[in-house]
């Protein structure tokens, strides 16, 4: 009897992992949780887009305060946040500098990722709205990009730190949501091959944005790293 126990435990072992590896989304998935890899993904990306809101915040101040003040964040004339500090890319809804509006979306994603962390499960309807607000966070992160190589000429490094986050946030939490189902069970086949390839899909993505930096600086590239 123990030799079928072992035998049988070990059929399941290798039926889990073959899920595993194509990426079927296990029941805690379906019913709203998440793997502890995206949970911790969620958390440490969204505590380090706090830091970097933060950190914009801080210098935006010292700036206000001091026009003339030598920012941490100024490395050289190609890469420095004063710049951007009072400029109209920095203030495009209301009027809200866009640190702020870092600072309270990164801590929604920081709270969701402790909650996923803790074994929580959300309703399908607030993974659609996840996905909608990484979206707009991913037009957002293009237009600005835009705005940096071709229309200044220039990069916010803690702009940059937000870039990087949010690229991967919204690769991983969409692949993952689509794969559970959370957006309709015609997309989970296709969120299933999503989710396999999600770190190929980031890795990309961190690659082009490196090129086009290189394409748009080549003739300054000394600068860029001095």
């Amino acid at each position: 009897m123990a030799r079928n126990s072992d035998s049988a435990l070990t059929n399941a072992q290798i039926e889990a992992k073959l899920a595993r590896y194509d990426a079927y989304p296990t029941a805690h998935q379906i019913a709203g949780g998440a793997e502890r890899g995206l949970a911790w993904l969620m958390t440490i990306c969204g505590v380090i887009g706090l830091w970097a809101s933060l950190s914009l915040i801080i210098a935006e101040k010292q700036k206000l305060a001091n026009p003339q003040a030598v920012l941490l964040c100024d490395v050289n004339p190609l890469v420095g946040c004063g710049e951007w500090i009072g400029a109209w890319q920095n203030e495009v809804f209301f009027g809200i500098s866009n640190s702020v509006l870092g600072l309270a979306f990164f801590a929604g994603i920081t709270a969701l990722g402790l909650v996923l962390l803790a074994q929580g499960q959300f309703s399908r309807w607030l993974w659609q709205l996840l996905c909608a607000g990484l979206t707009g966070g991913m037009i957002w992160v293009i237009w600005f990009m835009y705005e940096s190589l071709a229309v200044e000429g220039k990069l916010c490094p803690y702009c940059m730190v937000t870039w990087v986050v949010t690229i991967a946030l919204f690769v991983h939490v969409t692949a993952r949501t689509s794969q559970a189902g959370h957006l309709g069970q015609a997309s989970a086949d296709l969120g299933r091959a999503y989710a396999r390839n999600r770190w190929l899909i980031t890795g990309l993505a961190y690659v082009s944005v490196t090129g086009l930096i290189a394409v748009t600086f080549w003739n300054q590239l000394s600068v860029l790293f001095s």
